[in-house]
């Protein structure tokens, strides 16, 4: 798989996250593209402290 395929997994992945949704195939997917579980674990820690962050914009507006 490129690169690009790549990327669009990690969109899915964070369109997943923000929904509540199964993240298990698509993480599965991104590993059979040769991406490391680190990075995976690092790309899903990063989006839940993004989420984190709207979520607190958004009651303290």
């Amino acid at each position: 798989m490129s690169a690009r395929d790549q990327q669009r997994l990690l969109r899915q992945l964070e369109g997943h996250m923000r929904q509540c949704k199964g993240r298990a195939d698509i993480r599965r997917q991104l590993a059979q593209t040769g991406m490391a579980e680190g990075d995976i674990w690092k790309f899903e820690c990063a989006v839940r402290h993004q989420i984190r962050e709207e979520r607190i914009q958004r009651r303290a507006a």
